[in-house]
């Protein structure tokens, strides 16, 4: 298959996904599902473009409840924190936010050896060190979201309000 080919079949796949979520959409029990601000949930952001942020993925909640109870939500994606590091170890963009996994697998690490600063806190939802990317924000219909995995953790109140100052300064708020 040609590599344009396989676009057009990507595209094709991620269309025929989208129907399906658009009819589930309707259903009252994901009309009315709880989600709350600060969740971390998988969620299909589909077949985007350029280097927009694809596939399946752990997302944040960052929208606040009141919106949260409409059928859409606001969030913010989480990729691999690899190779978006600077020298020192810190996120090499003011907008990001890293969280650190309380793996001990070197190969899930962002660095070999690194540690958690003491003010952080690490999570087990997480199954490698990962980076909240401000800029990369979405909203999504609830209907986009794994409901057979349902909320996969929490963050804690002091790194949400951190991840808020870094997304106040992102968008100049």
């Amino acid at each position: 298959m040609t590599l344009e080919a396989q676009e057009y079949y990507n595209i094709a796949a991620w269309l025929k996904e989208k129907v399906g979520y658009h009819d589930r959409a309707k259903l009252p029990s994901v009309k009315r599902r709880q989600i709350l601000c600060g969740e971390v949930w998988y969620c299909d952001l589909g077949y985007n473009v350029g280097t927009e942020k694809n596939k399946t993925r752990p997302v944040l909640v960052v929208s606040n409840n009141r919106i949260n109870r409409a059928e859409k939500v606001v969030v913010i994606c989480i990729t691999d924190a690899r190779g978006k590091l600077n020298a020192n170890h810190l996120p090499a963009q003011d907008s990001w936010f890293l969280l650190y996994s309380n793996t001990t697998d070197p190969n899930k690490m962002i660095y070999p050896g690194r540690l958690i600063p003491q003010q952080m806190c690490s999570y087990s939802f997480l199954d490698k060190d990962s980076m909240v990317q401000c800029e990369e924000i979405r909203a999504v219909s609830k209907a986009r979201f794994d409901m057979s995995r349902g909320c996969i953790g929490r963050l804690e109140p002091g790194d949400l309000a951190l991840l808020k100052n870094k997304f106040r300064r992102a968008f100049d708020f």
